[in-house]
């Protein structure tokens, strides 16, 4: 694809000669563009179905939309006589990126000399003319007309405005008009109101994220909107670009902000979205972001999922579907939340500067650091001197009501290799995750977070093997990770509930003596749904048997296990049964 990139601007010369040379009627110039289009579009339809990467095929039909414009830039100018007019043509928002999915629409900014009210004739003219032809051709164009202070005044005006013109990209005409445009932007909407412009794209994320239930793990997905998805990613990318001054995370990595792993998970995230979002777009043959049911089927067809069932391919899919969404949502959760700290700091530095001193609530103990509800390593060997930390970890968490740090995350994924047999086999951990889920209506929390930096997996291997395992079933909405938590969470919820209609399952919680052979059948109870055994059950039964053996639990403990695994389905049967 590469080289017909290179070659995409003489092609295009060759092909749309008779155009540029003025010799054609207006309709023959369209019918010509248009013919053009379709021979390059079908090229690039054909490296997407031959397995090229989802951004490698957004760039290619970015760089065939640039590639157009020029020329029809060029054939107006030669209508004028050759004469060129002060004007930048700039793609902005998605198009601005580079990144070009199969349907999405054009953003273009006619960037003027002068105030858009007071433009000569002729240059409303050519802007028209300009904007005929792209319609003519069968582009949606969203488009604007403004001078480098109009744009700097919505800006300043609009954060949204002023986001979609970060992405500002030249693409022909007066390049020093657009350069202009630039060096004030940068200085006075980049490097100017840091603050209220964080604050906009952090919000901007909690109401997505709300939206779609802070969860991945959604039946239908959204690719552009919903967590993990492709604005997660370019909100990150806004972010460094105004704290960092470059849009490029690998410089975060150089910056020991993110990690070599996380960065590459995160660009191979973007890049398996942007080739699913290619495929809706040419399946539906228009822009779309839904991840239906139906769709998923035809997606993980086209991806050439080699499972013998549509049911099982589909599921492979949307496995990766999820895991790939899931790096984007953590990564660049802990991204916003290290800027967040950065913030918070620098805040709190410039009011000590003015005010009194007032020293932060810290607490140190057992080799971390408790900070502003964070916990925190108080060096980079605390679990190489000591891996048994690894579980008091979440103990800490659990009783004193903190949450992981960026650098703890970091390192906590930095020792997975020391959750081995050993550490599963150590007593002393045994005792401690014991102690965690003997806590009622306190152990979801805590599990959660196990679960996130991989911790939870690592030690319970059964457990493990469902990471964002799909279950096409209508009792399941969430992949059996996802479902299971969600189980330990409705079990916590019990200990505050008020809903008078479920006052005898909250009687009946506290009343139980051995919350932790419950909390364990809970985590344990679809984990056969990962053995490919004909019922689930028996698998679940299987592995709870060999946990327990690894745990050392025996005698009525046990029991109560294996009979609450053994039967879960025949007490949700009787649940929902009328009797």
């Amino acid at each position: 694809m590469q080289n017909h990139l290179r070659n995409l601007e003489q092609h295009a010369r060759e092909f749309l000669k008779p155009a540029l040379e003025g010799h054609l009627s207006q309709a023959e110039k369209i019918e010509l563009y248009m013919k053009y289009l379709k021979i390059e579009e079908h090229r690039i339809l054909l490296y997407h179905r031959s397995g090229a990467g989802g951004i490698e095929v957004a760039r290619a039909r970015g760089t065939l939309i640039d590639t157009m414009i020029r020329s029809i830039h060029e054939a107006c100018v030669n209508a004028n006589e050759g004469n060129p007019l002060p004007i930048a043509l700039v793609a902005t928002g998605g198009y601005g990126r580079g990144t070009l999915n199969p349907r999405s629409d054009i953003d273009l900014l006619f960037l003027l000399p002068r105030a858009s009210n007071k433009l000569p004739p002729a240059l409303q003219e050519f802007v028209q003319n300009l904007l005929y032809l792209l319609w003519d051709c069968g582009f949606k164009v969203g488009h604007a007309s403004r001078s480098i202070t109009e744009c700097i005044e919505q800006a300043k005006a609009d954060q949204q405005n002023k986001t979609a013109l970060i992405d500002a990209r030249f693409i022909t005409g007066d390049e020093n008009l657009f350069k202009q445009f630039q060096d004030r932007f940068t200085k006075e909407c980049i490097n100017r109101g840091q603050d209220q412009f964080f604050e906009l794209r952090r919000q901007d994320i909690r109401t997505r994220h709300q939206k779609y239930s802070h969860t991945v793990f959604l039946q239908e997905p959204n690719v552009k909107e919903s967590c993990g998805g492709m604005r997660d990613y370019q909100n990150i990318q806004w972010v460094a670009l105004v704290k960092r001054g470059s849009r490029d995370l690998k410089d975060l990595v150089d910056a020991k902000i993110l990690t070599a792993t996380a960065y590459r998970e995160l660009e191979e995230g973007y890049d398996f979205i942007h080739r699913v979002r290619n495929e809706l777009h040419y399946h539906a043959g228009k822009a779309t972001d839904q991840l239906t049911l139906l769709l998923q089927g035809v997606v993980a067809t086209a991806f050439a999922y080699p499972q013998k069932s549509i049911l099982r391919s589909t599921e492979a899919f949307m496995r990766d579907y999820y895991q790939h969404t899931r790096n984007i949502y953590q990564h660049t959760g802990s991204l916003m939340e290290t800027f967040e700290i950065e913030q918070e700091d620098q805040s709190e530095s410039t009011l000590r500067s003015f005010l009194t001193f007032r020293k932060k609530s810290r607490e140190e103990f057992d080799g971390f650091i408790a900070r502003e509800g964070r916990i925190y390593p108080a060096n980079a060997d605390i679990f190489s001197d000591d891996s048994n930390r690894l579980m008091r970890l979440f103990q800490h968490c659990q009783l004193r009501n903190l949450r992981l740090s960026p650098p703890m995350r970091k390192l906590v994924k930095a020792h997975w290799k020391d959750i081995d047999r050993p550490f599963r086999y150590s007593k002393a951990n045994r005792e401690t995750f014991q102690a965690i889920l003997e806590r009622k209506g306190d152990a979801a929390r805590t599990l959660r977070q196990m679960h996130r930096v991989g911790f939870l997996g690592h030690y319970l291997p059964e457990f493990g093997a469902l990471d964002c395992l799909v279950q096409h079933e209508f009792f399941h909405r969430y992949t059996a990770d996802e479902h299971t938590l969600r189980c330990v969470e409705q079990l916590d919820e019990l200990v505050s509930e008020t809903n008078p209609r479920r006052q005898i399952y909250r009687r009946l919680f506290h009343n139980i003596e051995d919350s932790y052979a419950l909390y364990l059948a809970m985590i344990l109870h679809d984990t056969g749904r990962a053995e490919n055994v004909r019922e689930h059950i028996d698998g679940s039964a299987m592995l709870a048997s060999r946990l327990c053996n690894r745990l050392q639990i025996d005698g009525a403990r046990r029991t109560l296990i294996m009979f609450l695994v053994d039967n879960h389905l025949t007490f949700w049967r009787t649940a929902t049964a009328r009797i």
